[in-house]
């Protein structure tokens, strides 16, 4: 089933290939999962792998390693069986919370949303 959730990610881990993330009964095959703030029974994941799909998952990694560090807030379509609590990670994007600071414009000053 695709499903989507979003929200602070409060765990980014990353580790050796064939390790599996999860006990037997709900494991997944993946190198790297996430789990957002409030819900620590639930892990997201996906493979980082030498494949085509190599390119687009190192992305994934690098935007949710930027949410974690920044606490920006992660999306993520997701594949889960049902009754399941972890899930393959299928796409991710991020967005920043409202109010957060921008950048900074030339001359100085702080952008802010308006």
């Amino acid at each position: 089933m695709l499903l989507n959730t979003s929200g602070q990610i409060s765990l980014l881990r990353v580790h050796d290939r064939g390790t599996a993330y999860g006990p037997p009964t709900d494991q997944i095959d993946v190198e790297v999962v996430i789990q957002f703030a409030g819900r620590p029974a639930d892990a997201f994941g996906f493979q980082l792998r030498d494949d085509p799909a190599g390119p687009a998952r190192q992305g994934m990694l690098d935007l949710l390693r930027d949410a974690f560090n920044l606490g920006w807030v992660a999306h993520i379509d997701y594949e889960i069986a049902t009754g399941k609590h972890n899930g393959v990670i299928i796409r991710t994007w991020v967005t920043k919370p409202a109010g957060q600071v921008v950048g900074h414009p030339i001359g100085g000053g702080v952008l802010t949303p308006g």
